[in-house]
């Protein structure tokens, strides 16, 4: 049997007072700390857990913050922007992999990088003033002149923004492709909005070539060049999308190849209707004249000699 001295409870330490803990004291210049500005929600931290807001980046403006807030503006439009750039040029299968399954606070959004990076090109582009049509050739007859000058101008301002319309195209065949891997519809329309954003900034790298041969007899060729890196670097991230598959690399890059080229057969098709589409009435006066030179020309070819 206990003693009452073992049955008698441990005296109990009194709770600290509430001054006893030392709590941060909040300075006027900060006064989120206490409760968000945006929202109201108590802040512990400096974001905001309900609206993400900054607690720190609150205080009252004055003319000292433009420069910080300048600079900030065009090198933190994201602070994964540049990050996001070099993994997806030199690491594109393990940078959208990882985005995929959610390791996403240090990258750009797909989305918005393939509108930025777009509307970067097409700004450049418009400035330079870039002529991607060859010098006239004396044999080819006006009308047949100013259909190619309107298509050619057609498609360099728009065929970019054109690839941004198709991304649930290659989106389709990436998901047909690239099944192997498990991704769903979604999931692919990242994917191609990654690339196509991608392929979309090696054209704006392009832009000093294309301005040092624009309107000369080589800007055609050079234009085609530039097809030979974007294919091949297409080619290679679709396919490294497979590379935790059983799949070699031979197959893994072929399924790369067709998923881009399918895409972008698919893309110029429906690219190429709609400009005829828009310039129909050019382009029939164009054909129009052009048919009845080569009658012309015909006629008054000299007529065979009889023997």
């Amino acid at each position: 049997m206990q003693s009452a001295s073992t049955l008698t409870p441990p005296a109990s330490v009194p709770a600290p007072a509430p001054h006893d803990t030392p709590t941060p004291a909040l300075t006027p210049a900060h006064p989120a700390a206490a409760a968000c500005l945006n929202c109201g929600h108590a802040v512990p931290d400096r974001f905001c857990g309900r609206c993400g807001q900054n607690a720190h980046h609150t205080h009252r403006l004055t003319l000292r913050d433009m420069p910080h807030d300048v600079m900030h503006s065009i090198w933190h439009v994201d602070k994964g922007i540049l990050y996001t750039l070099k993994t997806m040029v030199f690491r594109p299968g393990p940078t959208i992999r990882a985005y995929l399954a959610g390791q996403r606070v240090d990258h750009f959004r797909p989305l918005s990088l393939l509108f930025l990076i777009t509307g970067l090109y097409a700004l450049l582009h418009s400035l330079l003033h870039i002529d991607i049509t060859p010098p006239r050739e004396p044999n080819i007859p006006e009308a047949v002149w100013q259909m190619q000058v309107i298509s050619m101008r057609f498609m360099m301002k728009y065929l970019s923004w054109f690839y941004v319309a198709t991304v649930p195209v290659w989106a389709l065949f990436a998901r047909w492709f690239l099944r192997r891997g498990g991704y769903n519809y979604a999931e692919c329309l990242i994917v191609a909005a990654f690339i196509t954003a991608i392929c979309n900034f090696f054209a704006v790298l392009y832009l000093p070539v294309l301005y040092k041969f624009s309107g000369t007899p080589q800007i055609g060729t050079v234009s085609l060049w530039f097809m030979v890196p974007v294919v091949a670097y297409a080619t290679w991230a679709y396919g490294s999308l497979l590379a935790p598959t059983t799949f070699g690399l031979a197959r893994r890059l072929w399924c790369g190849f067709m998923t881009y080229m399918l895409g972008y057969v698919v893309s110029i098709v429906l690219f190429t209707t709609l400009m005829y589409a828009l310039n129909w009435s050019t382009f029939k006066a164009a054909m129009k004249q052009e048919d009845q030179l080569r009658k012309q020309q015909a006629r008054s070819a000299p007529a065979p000699a009889r023997r």
